[in-house]
Formats: C-alpha cells, structure tokens, sequence
C-alpha cells in the first residue's frame, strides 16, 4: 500500500470592488473524499478578516472568507492532501450491465438527467443506444464511453457557449462537456455516473478540471479521464474539490453548464472572484505501508480535518482558544513530518491534535427558522413595482415544489413580467445568541441571462438587521440554458450562505427579482428556506469521558466499510460483528490498544444482504451500532 502527499494552491483575485462594507468570498477547497483526505488548510489575504468551512451536501465543503473593502485584493489558499494510491487492479474484467434492482437505492439519483447531464435528450439516447447494441458488458461499455467522449473536439463552434452534454455531443467541448457527456451516456444506459471537480497532479496554473466515477454493482465507484481517454482513471492523479450530486447540475452562479461554486456575498462585484488559472498542484513524497497504518491514517486525517473544519471561525472562548492553539500547533507538526515521510511521526502528533481539537466543547448546529410553505405563509410581506411574487403550487416551470406540494415563486403558472422590481421578506429571524449562522435554501431558476454573466433579469438576496436598511448576501442568479437547440431541464438547486457576521441580533431574508424590457421566461421560485447555526457555548472546555463508536462508513455498503472508535484512555477492545439474528459473524478485534482513534476495515466475505450489528467492548463499556450490507 502507497500513500502520496499533494500540496494545492490557489490565488482568487477580487478586481474593482466598489462596496463599501465587508463582503464574503465563497470558493472551492479540496473534500474528504475516497482516496483522499486534506490534512490542513490555511487561507490568507491582506484585507481578510476571517474564514469559516459551509457544507454543502456530502462530502462538500465551500470556504465562506469574509474581506475588508479594498478596490482590489486577493485571497491566498494551500492545502496539503493525503492521497491513497488506487490503480483498480482488482476491478473486475467483465461484468454485465446492471439493471434497476441491482443497484442500490443510494445510487439511483445518479441516473437522473439535470441541466448539465441531459441523459433523456434524443441526440444523447441515439449515442447511447448505439454504444449499447455493440455490447451488454459493463466493463466493455464503459471503454466506448470514454472513448466517444475523448473523441469530442475541443472546441465551441456554436453561440452562446454551453458545456452541457448536448452542446458537448453536438459542437463540441471542453474537460467539462466531455465529462457531462460521458455521465449523460453512462445515465441514458441505466449505469450510475457522478461527476466531479478537481485539481490535476502536476499541471500548472490550472482553473478546475472536470471528470467522472460511475457505479461498478458490488464493487464501487471507478475513476474515468474522457480528456485523455483512460478508463480507469487512477484516483490519486487528482485532487477532488467537488464531488456532484444532481442538485449541483442546475447550477446558478455560473449557468453555462458548469457546476462550480465561486461567487461574492455582493452583485456589484460582478464576475469575481476571477479563478481563471488561479491554481497549483505539486506532488510530494510517496510513502509505502501496510494497509493498516494506512487505514489509521485516514481515519485520523479525517476525524481531525472534521474537527477543524467545525471550529475555524468561530469566536472561541480563552479555554478554547488556547486548547485550539494547542491542537493546531500539534496539527502542523503532523504535516510537516509527513511531508518529510515520517508516518509514524505524524499518526502520533495528529493523534494529540485530535485529542484537543476535540476537548473543544461547541454547541450542535441547531435551526433558528425554517419554512417549507406548507401551510399558509405567516409574517413574509412581499412588495415593489410589478409585483410577481405567489404562494401555492406551481403549474409553470417547476413541475411541483422542491418539497411537498406548495412554494414561493414569480407568477406561479405563467412567466414573469416585464419590468418588474418586487421582493420577497421573512419575518423577523433572531440571531441573538448564536455565535456562528447559515442560510440554506432551495432555488427553480429560469431568467434571462447571457452565459451566467450578464444576468439581466436577477434573483438575489439581501438581509437587514434593522428591518430598514438592507445589504446584500449574494451575487446575482442566473437560470438554466436558453438556447433553443438545447433541451432545458430544469431543477432544484440548494444553495447555501453565511451569515454569521450578522449575528447578535435579529435579521430579515429578502429574495429580490428584476426584470428588464425584453424577453421574460418561467422566472425564480424557493422552497425550503433554512437558518441554522450553533449557539455560544456553556461548556467551553471537557475531556472526551468514554468511548466513542462512530457509525461505519461507506453505509450502506456492498464490498468493505470502515468502523472507527474512540478509547479514552488504553483498553481491552472486543470488536465483533453480529447478524439480524443476533448470531456473531465475524471477530474483528481482540487486542488491547492505546487511547486515541482506531478504524478497521471490514470486507463482509460470504455474507448476504441485510441489517448487522457491530458491537464494541472496552473496560467493561459497551457499545453497539447498526450497519447495512447490500449485495
């Protein structure tokens, strides 16, 4: 077993800011995901004030950076990645395509066309079909796959430019079309296919790289490269910032069919941050080892980047602050041992980091508000000039509501007028005792625009805290496609923001809508709309009091999981796996071990689907969890 350490940066450019107040940043940073796991991330800027990690769904993570006014400045981020080597050697040679009932349930939103990956489009059913009739092998159709997208041109003969799967298949593309057009054949036969954002090993000044995974039925996911045309793709040649869920196909801050999160908390700033050629990748030392120690250092790479990546920006106590210190100091010192190979160096020191970062006692994420429509809206005022805004359930544009039957949106069963200025407020929000708070809610977006730059008939956000004077949250909404060759497909998109400098208080949410003189379409509906955030803590500071078993991930499964668990303080551990019927299956630990974080790999061989049960022992404490195996 190999382990690779890859260091990423990144320089986003902000150019002439006319805002006056403070004003967040929202990029992409490398996620734990797979094969990978980012050990720390350290962002910098002259006008930064400071930084907080957004979940975005999955694995994904967002950096919201909150910056002084300046006409222009910069924002400066390095991360150092732990790759695992994974060259599929045990990928099976053939396999039959799957159908429906093969594959399971937490899959099957992959098979779903979006705006990006029309799988349901006629030129795309036509290449998929004709792949098909050649052969019913997965393996086999996977090849032609990724041979048809490497033989996609490079080039954009049509306008506006697109780099959906239709525009890809019929004038050609970029790494972005390919890979949507990939993802929409391998969705059009029935085969899970997910498309993900990264960073290439050794390629300089790069602005983001697009590729795929598709689903292999009692195997997992496999990597594909249609730009080079190399099936399987090895992992560790990339490093991953986003890995799509459908939701993200329907993209609103860049609506040319590019999934990508780089946006602004102000419309003024327009097209920032600029991310063209903004990023570096530099491979580091490899390191060979036994699957064991591998697997411990994922676990703790994991368990600490978690525990980091909850606390960075928030206002911490003294006791906090200096046990955050603390942690972090340890943090370092582990990443400059495996930068020099030691690996033995660095599982003991991110072990202390962890040991501290965890006795860092915060509040859970709890909701503040939170509004589905269902019933009728109580303390949201609407207004303005040409006043579009409706509450009910949509009989134009969305074919129902993100949830439930009723939402919010302009003109509910026609499109939007011309010339329209209206806005959409909440009622108040309180704030008060929050130290860190998060807005997420869900977006049906179709409105003029031009490639997601120019947005001429915008939906965006702004907040008060006074109930008067408003700022704004965001940069200004586009919608999907709107070329007429292209087959719209419109969708539910989440989006999420930060608003925790505006704690202390109460607030207001207003969504804004305009429109210009010209053309008008189904326009911007919400749905769902969040607040959620972690109060200031009572307890500040506590030593972790037992042992903690975390829940087995991946779970579901169908060929390994990993189980990881947490000792206090050095113990006898009795590790054993348990059927529905309360029968062991399996020993998987029997050792005394040393506190700190443990993981072990558990490959269910000869076993068949169902519920199990895995239960912990240590020092007279027990523990149990349940799991699921899918065959």
């Amino acid at each position: 077993m190999s382990l690779c350490l890859k260091t990423v940066t990144g320089r986003l450019r902000i150019e002439e800011n006319v805002t006056p107040r403070d004003y967040q940043v929202y990029f992409h940073i490398p996620i734990p995901y797979h094969h990978q796991g980012p050990i720390c991330i350290e962002v910098e800027g002259p006008h930064l004030v400071d930084y907080r990690f957004l979940s975005t769904g999955g694995p994904n993570r967002i950096v919201a950076a909150c910056l002084h006014p300046a006409w222009e400045t910069h924002i400066e981020w390095k991360a150092t990645v732990l790759m695992r080597q994974n060259r599929y050697s045990d990928l099976p040679a053939d396999i039959p395509v799957p159908d429906a009932d093969q594959l399971p349930d937490s899959v099957k939103k992959w098979l779903l066309p979006t705006d990006c990956v029309q799988a349901d489009a006629d030129i795309v059913r036509l290449k998929a079909d004709s792949l098909r009739a050649v052969t019913d092998d997965l393996m086999q159709l996977a090849d032609a796959i990724c041979d048809a997208g490497y033989r996609i041109p490079w080039r954009f003969s049509r306008q506006p430019v697109s780099f959906d799967a239709v525009y890809a298949l019929k004038w050609g593309s970029s790494c972005v079309g390919r890979t949507h057009a990939c993802a929409a054949l391998f969705r059009a036969n029935g085969i899970p296919a997910r498309v993900l954002l990264n960073l290439p090993s050794g390629s300089r000044a790069f602005d983001m790289h697009w590729n795929l995974e598709y689903y292999v039925p009692d195997y997992g996911w496999v990597r594909m490269e249609p730009t080079s045309g190399t099936n399987p793709w090895p992992a560790e040649n990339d490093v991953v910032t986003m890995a799509c869920n459908p939701q993200d196909e329907f993209p609103v801050f860049q609506s040319d069919g590019a999934e990508v999160c780089y946006h602004t908390s102000d419309p003024s700033l327009g097209y920032n941050p600029l991310w063209a050629q903004a990023h570096n990748v530099y491979d580091g030392p490899t390191i060979s080892t036994t699957v064991d120690s591998a697997d411990r250092a994922f676990a703790f790479t994991d368990s600490v980047f978690v525990c980091f990546s909850r606390i960075q920006g928030l206002p911490l106590l003294p006791t906090q602050e200096a046990a955050f210190q603390t942690a972090h100091a340890f943090h370092e010192s582990a990443y400059e041992k495996i930068k020099d190979g030691d690996l033995p160096g660095y599982l003991s020191d991110i072990d202390q980091a962890w040991h501290h970062y965890r006795q860092i006692q915060i509040e859970p994420i709890s909701t503040v508000f939170f509004d589905d429509f269902e019933e009728q809206p109580r303390g949201w005022m609407r207004g303005g000039t040409q006043d579009e805004w409706e509450w009910g359930s949509p009989t134009w544009g969305p074919s129902q509501a993100y949830s439930g039957n009723a939402c919010w949106g302009t003109d509910l069963d026609h499109d939007y007028e011309n010339r329209a200025d209206c806005w959409l407020a909440s009622p108040a929000i309180d704030l008060t005792h929050l130290c860190s708070a998060y807005l997420s809610f869900w977006v049906w977006n179709s409105v003029e625009e031009d490639l997601g730059v120019l947005v001429y008939d915008p939906l965006w956000l702004d907040i008060s805290t006074n109930g008067t004077d408003y700022e704004p949250l965001c940069s200004r909404m586009a919608g999907v496609n709107d070329d007429p060759e292209i087959p719209q497909t419109g969708g539910w998109s989440n989006v999420v923001l930060d608003l925790t400098r505006f704690v202390g208080g109460g607030a207001h949410i207003r969504f804004r809508f305009q429109s210009d003189e010209n053309r008008v379409f189904p326009g911007s509906y919400i749905d769902d709309v969040h607040v959620y955030g972690r109060y200031q803590s009572q307890h500040p500071y506590a030593p972790p009091d037992g042992i903690v078993l975390s829940q087995n991930h991946p779970n579901p499964f169908n060929t390994s999981t990993r189980i990881t668990y947490t000792l206090p303080e050095e113990a006898h551990v009795i590790l054993d796996v348990f059927n529905a019927l309360g029968q062991n299956a399996v020993h998987l630990i029997h050792q005394r071990q040393p506190a700190g974080i443990h993981s072990v790999v558990w490959h269910p061989d000869n076993l068949g689907s169902g519920v199990y049960i895995y239960r912990i022992k240590a020092n007279a404490v027990v523990k149990t969890k349940k799991c699921v195996l899918l065959r």
